[in-house]
């Protein structure tokens, strides 16, 4: 059942609720209304014959021609002179209630009875009520006529004022169905007020699928350059080997052909390992740390320091980052210039700079990607992919820029610690 139909009942119901028991009460009141109009008219009526002194019969019957029904004298002994010659019986307690000479009011057996005490005894008239009994017949079937119109016409203009203040809604489900994995756009702020809370939710919600999906993608293109990166690193120096095991085949005991397999040998293993290190690293997540004095841990590697600061790290992958960054700088850089550390948001930075010419500007944004090196590098291009997964691991980043002078300087930041 959609939300509409759920309103439009409610709207009925609500509807019925009001009519309903209004109806019965109206019906009810005017019934009431009536019997004590028809009362008090009479009783006004048969007042003013008992002030006019002595009472006639054919007096009383102008008023029961008035009322319908018959009337009556009651003489002192006890006598009763009826205004026609039908069978009737009076009320009980009537009788009693004039000799006392009090007035009598009563409805019995669908009639009304009335009566005054007079100088002679007493007068009365009885009339029939079933008029008065059909009333609430009649004006129910006003009421369903005339109600029924307007509460059909109540009813439409709720309905379509539920139709109207529902379009936001409908709004949205028509924007909804044009999003997909491709079109992501947020969704425009409805008009409803109600709405608003939901909409802000699945814009949240499609923006950080649209982050997801755009990381997806981005993990996918850096898995298929790694895989190519990957390829094309062994492919190299297992065709080298197999060309020195070609020429050992033909001249056994050839010295530079031996070497020469065995250096690629090495290349192999080396990259081999360096793959290794850095699928345990991404997969690894967090590693243990602790407090290190950063100049101190420099300086008993021979290692020449600007600047000093505590950090959080692991002395063993902290060793592995600046191996890397320092034979990144002295084998693919011009050379190792200066270390700095440099204080920077509850952290310090470990920057290694360089003499080289500094990064190419189309390698500078994937300088930490796998596999990504300089025309004139002979590595493996692992060292700078290890030194950033290395720093995530132990709640840090890494950082690469030219400097203006010329030269690049690779970094590190690396949470600080208390000392």
């Amino acid at each position: 059942m959609t939300l509409r139909l759920r309103l439009l009942l409610w709207l009925l119901l609500a509807l019925a609720l009001l009519w309903v028991p209004l109806g019965v009460l109206t019906v009810r009141q005017a019934q009431r209304t009536v019997q004590d109009t028809l009362e008090r008219a009479a009783l006004f009526r048969l007042g003013f014959l008992v002030s006019q002194g002595q009472v006639r019969i054919q007096d009383l019957a102008q008023i029961v021609q008035e009322f319908g029904g018959v009337g009556f004298i009651l003489s002192p002994a006890g006598r009763i002179a009826y205004t026609d010659l039908g069978d009737y019986q009076l009320p009980e307690g009537l009788e009693e209630a004039l000799s006392q000479g009090q007035s009598f009011r009563q409805i019995r057996d669908n009639w009304l009875w009335v009566a005054l005490p007079s100088d002679v005894g007493g007068l009365g008239l009885g009339t029939p009520l079933e008029e008065v009994a059909a009333l609430p017949q009649r004006l129910l079937q006003i009421y369903l006529g005339i109600g029924g119109v307007l509460a059909l016409l109540a009813f439409t203009v709720g309905a379509f004022g539920l139709s109207r203040s529902l379009r936001p809604l409908d709004t949205v489900s028509r924007e909804l169905a044009r999003r997909n994995a491709e079109n992501l756009e947020p969704l425009p702020s409805p008009l409803l007020p109600e709405a608003r809370p939901a909409v802000e939710a699945m814009n949240t919600l499609m923006n950080e699928l649209k982050a997801a999906l755009h990381r997806l993608k981005v993990q996918e293109q850096a898995a298929r350059r790694f895989a190519y990166g990957a390829s094309h690193e062994l492919r190299n120096p297992l065709a080298a080997l197999k060309g020195y095991l070609e020429v050992l085949q033909r001249r056994p005991g050839e010295p530079r052909a031996t070497e020469g397999a065995l250096r690629e040998a090495l290349r192999m293993e080396s990259l081999l390992q360096g793959l290794l290190t850095l699928a345990r690293l991404e997969g690894q997540g967090r590693v243990p740390v602790e407090p290190l004095n950063l100049k101190a841990f420099l300086e008993q590697r021979g290692l020449q320091v600007e600047g000093s600061g505590w950090v959080e790290a692991d002395p063993r992958l902290l060793s592995l980052v600046i191996e890397n960054l320092v034979q990144n700088a002295q084998k693919h850089a011009g050379g190792l210039e200066k270390i700095v550390l440099e204080p920077e948001h509850k952290g310090f930075w470990l920057w290694v700079y360089d003499r080289g010419p500094g990064f190419p500007n189309e390698v500078l944004p994937r300088a930490f990607e796998a596999f990504v090196k300089n025309d004139r590098s002979d590595g493996v291009g692992l060292g700078l992919a290890m030194v950033a997964a290395i720093a995530q691991g132990m709640g840090g980043k890494a950082r690469a820029e030219n400097r203006p002078g010329g030269g690049a300087r690779v970094g590190v930041w690396l949470p600080g610690a208390r000392g």
